[in-house]
Formats: structure tokens, C-alpha cells, sequence
């Protein structure tokens, strides 16, 4: 018996030495509400807000031409994703609502919980039509850049395909890079 019971626990003991060593990568989730954003600028062709984001990583939101910029972190507004956008009409508010959802993917280093990428899913318009397009952004403590394009209608699992993305690309990717298309395309004006 004591010989059957030594490969049973030496199995156990290696799981439970996998599970803590793995510490599993997360996702935390934020709501953009411009209505509790605080207005940084004022511009007939366009307004900008920063709003509450992660400790640390503020929100930052910009409009012109009909197009959205968003950035995240500290200063914001003068990091590359403030100034990238997607081609086509966008805006990462649904028809009618002033509110949308930042998945932030992080590592644990202690207590803390560091971003290192983002998605924004953002809704997109031109002459061939209307679609939805995920963006994932590099986050890093001097610098925030899109790094890929998931178009969300073309894909039949188009989260799933961003998180890996930004789960093997966000640490590595060089933000002088421009982004890219990832996925199916076609469904989506990107």
C-alpha cells in the first residue's frame, strides 16, 4: 500500500507545484463613462476627457474628424496611442451611450496587478458599412501603441484571438512598428 500511495501523492505534489507556479495571467475589466470624465479640452473640431482607468493608468479619450483616439497611463494624452486611430469613422461608445468596457490583461508582482496590454472594442462606419473592431495597445509605464486589429465580426471567437494577441505580443512589441490585421477580415471597415 505504501508504495501505491508514493506515486499518488509525488503526482499531487507536482500539481499543486504547477498551479502556484503558473500564476495564471487575468483580465481586469473598467467602464469608461464620459459623463464622469473630466474634460481636458474643448475644441469645435473635437473635444478630449481623461477619465478614470487603473491606479496608475488613466483613461484617455480624444475626438476629431469623427475619429477616436484613446491612450492610457501617466500623461496620457502624450504617449503614440493618443494620436492612432483607425481608418474609418469610430468611436468606442455604442449608438446612444456614453460608456464602454476596458479589458486590461495584467501580471501579479506581489500585491500588485501591472497591465501590460489592453482591448477596446471599437465601432467603426464607412461607405461599405458598419462593424466592430477590437484593438489591442501595448501598455507600459513610458509608452502606450496599438499593437494588432481583430475585426470582431469576422472572427468567430475575436476576444479570445485578441487576448492572445496581447498576451504574447504586448511585452515584446516594438511600438515604432505600425500595427497589423490579425484574424479574418473582411466583415469589419478597419
Amino acid at each position: 500500500m505504501r508504495r501505491m500511495m508514493m506515486p499518488a501523492m509525488l503526482v499531487a505534489v507536482s500539481l499543486l507545484g504547477a498551479g502556484a507556479q503558473a500564476n495564471p495571467v487575468k483580465s481586469l475589466y473598467t467602464t469608461v463613462d464620459l459623463k464622469e470624465c473630466k474634460q481636458v479640452k474643448r475644441h469645435r473640431d473635437g473635444n478630449a476627457w481623461e477619465c478614470a482607468g487603473l491606479p496608475g493608468f488613466p483613461v484617455y479619450i480624444a475626438e476629431g474628424d469623427l475619429r477616436q483616439f484613446v491612450s492610457v497611463g501617466t500623461k496620457p494624452e502624450q504617449r503614440r496611442a493618443a494620436r492612432q486611430t483607425l481608418g474609418p469613422f469610430n468611436t468606442i461608445f455604442e449608438a446612444g451611450s456614453h460608456r464602454a468596457t476596458i479589458e486590461w490583461r495584467f501580471e501579479r508582482k506581489g500585491e500588485r496587478q501591472i497591465p501590460y496590454a489592453a482591448i477596446i472594442r471599437f465601432h467603426t462606419t464607412s461607405d461599405a458599412g458598419r462593424g466592430d473592431v477590437l484593438v489591442v495597445f501595448k501598455v507600459m509605464e513610458y509608452d502606450t501603441c496599438h499593437i494588432a486589429y481583430v475585426d470582431a465580426l469576422a472572427n468567430e471567437e475575436p476576444v479570445m484571438l485578441a487576448r492572445r494577441i496581447a498576451d504574447r505580443e504586448a511585452r515584446s512589441f516594438d511600438c515604432s512598428r505600425p500595427p497589423r490585421a490579425e484574424g479574418e477580415r473582411g466583415k469589419s471597415p478597419m
